[in-house]
């Protein structure tokens, strides 16, 4: 009897460190698919093509930009981006760094840090920002991600003088 228990035991330990194998790949293999993502979205963000960014987007994806209001689907978010791009912002470095990705049924978190250098309108130099970013990727059925949600702000409390 005590024998049957001790194999029952170990069949769940096996079987238990098999499906937290699995998963671990899994979530690297997804992982692997938002970094290069992100890097596509860098350099789309550097050349200033805003469709190629918008690609990553769900059509009712909500964005929460620093300093601004919630932004509400892909047309919203479009129509975002373009007025920024319209004020002179011009973003000549940007960099994510993916610290942690969570992966479940529908949805993955991702969770990192950002920096970036830009310039503005009538700036005589370029600016330096940092800072934190949250994204919610849905999971689409041909197996690409999606953006659902995203916020992220600065690291410097722009009232501080730093």
């Amino acid at each position: 009897m005590k024998k049957l228990q001790l194999f029952k035991l170990a069949l769940m330990l096996v079987l238990v460190i098999n499906i937290t194998e699995t998963q671990a790949q899994g979530t690297d293999e997804i992982k692997s698919k938002i970094i290069k993502i992100n890097k596509e979205m860098q350099q789309a963000m550097l050349s200033g093509t805003s469709s190629a960014i918008l690609s990553h987007y769900a059509a009712d994806a909500i964005s929460m930009p620093n300093y601004g209001k919630m932004v509400k689907g892909i047309d919203a978010i479009k129509k975002s981006n373009e007025e920024m791009m319209a004020s002179g912002m011009k973003i000549t470095s940007f960099e994510t760094n993916t610290s942690m990705v969570n992966a479940c049924e529908k949805m993955v978190t991702e969770v990192g840090t950002y920096k970036m250098s830009y310039t503005a309108a009538g700036a005589a130099n370029s600016m330096e920002d940092a800072g934190k970013y949250l994204t919610v990727w849905e999971k689409q059925g041909d197996g690409s991600l999606k953006i659902k949600l995203e916020i992220w702000n600065t690291d410097t409390y722009p009232m501080s003088g730093n």
